[in-house]
């Protein structure tokens, strides 16, 4: 399984002591694991004590009823555009390429691979928030991850991820959308302090400084805000793999019930290595599946797609 742990926090960590990236020695795995976090709405610092590393409610925005201004807007729609265009193109480009495809228990997406001579050392995505519903047959909770990551599929003694989950606790809930990142194998951080909502274009990009330290970078430019996490003394990578998936979670020991999610489209992905100044993208890439739940597709060197079955 590659969700080692849980999106869930330990209940006994409080949201102030996780923005200070105060860990719990008793309980990491890493006992040197740490962090911190900075954040700023429209290029505004926000303040650590406004920071909460906990779960928001459904589609809560800091900024009630106010709009986006022109030049976010003008950015919103043209990616709303161009996420219509490359799925009106992929709908009618002909066969689908021969990419090697790969059941899983988990995972939808594309995966690429740098070598141990030359390491993944950035990883880069857009991607849009999708709108969740219910999946009749499947067992609560249901969620649906989407991420962008380093290691976890060939190399699988550490991943770093970061991205948003929908889900749903059980039949008679409503969803909770939430924004979070993770070193594996500690545990997952919701980041409650920043706005998720179906719709709502991400940022992702995660750079590591070496094989233990690095900088995740997750913003929603849909409402203006960025959190920038630095992290050191996470469990070592060996930044052999770059993913850009969609992904049925683990709570606690067990899967959760994967739900019915709008197309997720990863725009501009792509993955830089430690030497040279080529990229890798999506061409080629391994295309991981969930049977019957989750396909996946490239489109072209830059943009894939994982859909709902």
């Amino acid at each position: 399984m590659r969700f080692l742990t849980a999106f869930l926090l330990p209940a006994c960590l409080a949201a102030q002591a996780l923005a200070q990236g105060k860990s719990n020695k008793n309980k990491d795995p890493v006992e040197e694991f740490t962090f911190t976090v900075e954040a700023t709405f429209k290029g505004k610092k926000i303040a650590q004590k406004e920071i909460k590393l906990a779960k928001i409610a459904l589609g809560k925005d800091a900024n009630p009823g106010k709009k986006l201004g022109l030049e976010k807007k003008k950015e919103k729609n043209e990616k709303k555009k161009k996420n219509q265009d490359l799925e009106s193109e992929l709908a009618t480009r002909g066969p689908a390429a021969k990419n090697p495809t790969t059941g899983s228990a988990n995972w939808c997406g594309s995966v690429k691979h740098g070598t141990a001579a030359n390491q993944v050392k950035l990883i880069h995505a857009y991607f849009q928030h999708p709108t969740c519903t219910k999946r009749t047959g499947q067992i609560y909770p249901q969620a649906s991850a989407q991420w962008a990551g380093i290691d976890g599929d060939t190399w699988g003694g550490a991943l770093l991820q970061s991205g948003t989950v929908c889900k749903f606790d059980n039949a008679s809930a409503t969803v909770r959308n939430e924004a979070w990142w993770q070193w594996l194998p500690n545990g997952a951080y919701t980041i409650g302090s920043l706005p998720v909502a179906p719709g709502d274009w991400f940022e992702v990009t995660i750079n590591t400084t070496s094989n233990r330290a690095g900088k995740v970078t997750l913003s929603n430019i849909s409402k203006g805000y960025t959190y920038a996490i630095t992290i050191s003394g996470g469990a070592a990578l060996g930044r052999l793999d770059a993913e850009w998936v969609v992904e049925r979670p683990l709570y606690g020991s067990s899967l959760s019930g994967f739900p019915k999610f709008t197309d997720v489209w990863f725009q501009e992905a792509y993955a830089t290595q430690v030497s040279g100044t080529s990229k890798l993208g999506i061409l080629g890439a391994a295309q991981l599946q969930i049977p019957n739940l989750c396909a996946s597709a490239e489109y072209d060197n830059a943009n894939a797609v994982s859909w709902s079955l």
